[in-house]
């Protein structure tokens, strides 16, 4: 939780430097823009760093791999290793963090079908 710690230092520091504003609904949805794309940056790091870790255990991998997960603050993309197994190329991380073979997550899919959009 470093990473964490690390980020809302950052965040706590700009928070004073904000510009002015003359309008309410101009300024939250201004916030609310910036604090999706904070928070979807904090969510890759963390789980980036997460998969780091684990796959850190790890012995000879053959590749990296992108996969793009869509969650309820925006796009994610992250970057997981390949292994040679009897079975063939597998990505050990994804069955250990319960990583989804779907794009789409849960939240997200409940969303869209709240909002009709399916």
């Amino acid at each position: 939780m470093n990473n964490l710690k690390s980020i809302l230092s950052q965040v706590n520091e700009t928070l004073y430097s904000l510009p002015d504003w003359n309008n309410l609904s101009d300024f939250v949805s201004e916030f609310h823009h910036i604090w999706l794309k904070l928070g979807n940056f904090v969510q890759q790091k963390l789980v980036q760093a997460r998969i780091d870790q684990i796959e850190a255990q790890y012995q000879s991998p053959r590749t990296k791999r992108k996969k793009t997960y869509y969650t309820p603050l925006g796009e994610m993309v992250v970057k997981r290793r390949a292994y040679v197994t009897p079975d063939g190329l597998m990505v050990k991380v994804d069955r250990e963090l319960g990583l989804p073979k779907d794009k789409w997550l849960p939240m997200v899919l409940e969303e869209r079908l709240c909002l009709g959009n399916q």
